[in-house]
């Protein structure tokens, strides 16, 4: 059920454009990595937005949602942590979610590339968790953050076995497979992290950053 790609960027492209078709709805966060706006645009989808607001902790606005989920919507996008804005979506919200959308027909895409790198004990929870939502959920992420491996360029896709084989067949048609070193590199980051603790350490240096500059805001005269 995992098909590697050059990059989430690449898993992206290759979620939305094997599934999405002209005149397909998909429902965006706002804002969001402008790269799905794009490919979207590239299917011919008729693109919505649904807002993500500070004064609602940049959860989604469930109703909201509801009011733009219609007969014509393929795909629902989630990004938690989110980019750009870094907000974790609660599992709350993500049931809520799953309430709205068990019963329809429907995809549900979780970019979830910033997932270990969160802050004060949240949990990035996958929308796969839930019952509701975990034969509709395929999941993007890839090494570029977590193990700080950007110009390895290698990411993946995690789907329901229903899916499988069209998102198989579509990545044949655009890479006939990922360049064994850095395959063999994804393995040892994988293999070795529990060992050395490698991402939590630059998870903390991380933190210690995003506290000082948040202090120091903070402390700057309006």
């Amino acid at each position: 059920q995992v098909i590697a790609s050059n990059g989430a960027a690449q898993a992206a492209y290759l979620v939305l454009t094997t599934f999405i078709n002209p005149g397909d709805e998909i429902i965006l966060p706002n804002p969001m990595y402008n790269i799905y706006d794009n490919i979207g645009k590239i299917c011919g989808a008729n693109i919505k937005h649904y807002s993500l607001k500070e004064e609602n902790e940049f959860q989604i606005d469930i109703e909201e949602l509801r009011s733009l989920v219609t007969d014509k919507t393929k795909m629902i996008v989630i990004c938690s942590p989110s980019n750009p804005i870094g907000s974790v979506l609660t599992e709350e919200n993500l049931r809520g979610l799953g309430e709205l959308v068990k019963n329809k027909d429907l995809l549900i895409c979780s970019d979830e590339i910033y997932d270990r790198l969160v802050y004060d004990g949240v949990e990035a929870v996958s929308p796969a968790k839930f019952d509701t939502m975990r034969d509709k959920t395929i999941i993007i992420n890839g090494f570029s953050k977590a193990f700080a491996m950007t110009g390895w360029r290698i990411g993946y896709v995690i789907t329901p076995s229903e899916f499988f084989e069209p998102l198989y067949l579509h990545t044949g048609h655009q890479v006939s497979g990922m360049a064994d070193f850095i395959i063999e590199a994804c393995t040892v980051a994988l293999n070795d992290e529990p060992k050395y603790g490698t991402i939590e350490k630059m998870r903390a240096e991380f933190d210690e950053r995003r506290k000082f500059l948040v202090k120091e805001i903070n402390s700057m005269k309006h």
